[in-house]
């Protein structure tokens, strides 16, 4: 009977053990997924920024910043031919 109850003690200890160790993957990896599609967005609105800069500083018609080309669309806009959008650039 004891050992029934031991046996049964041990099972659901592993039980949960595992359901937590699951979670706590499942977290860190919604964490670290999260974290670089924060990064990647934020990378990309730098690259507007500076391309805006350079575009404005230098009187140029466009520039490549990481694979994607830019231009200068009205005062604080740039166009990008990469996606074919224009995008507003904060000052």
């Amino acid at each position: 009977m004891i050992l029934n109850k031991l046996k049964g003690f041990l099972m659901a200890e592993g039980i949960i053990a595992l359901a937590i160790a699951i979670a706590g993957v499942s977290l860190m990896a919604l964490v670290i997924g999260e974290g670089r599609s924060i990064e990647q967005r934020m990378e990309l609105k730098t690259d507007r920024a500076y391309a805006w800069h350079i575009l404005k500083k230098l009187d140029l018609k466009e520039v490549k910043v990481h694979d994607r080309v830019y231009e200068l669309r009205g005062a604080s806009s740039v166009y990008d031919k990469t996606s074919q959008e224009t995008y507003l650039v904060k000052k």
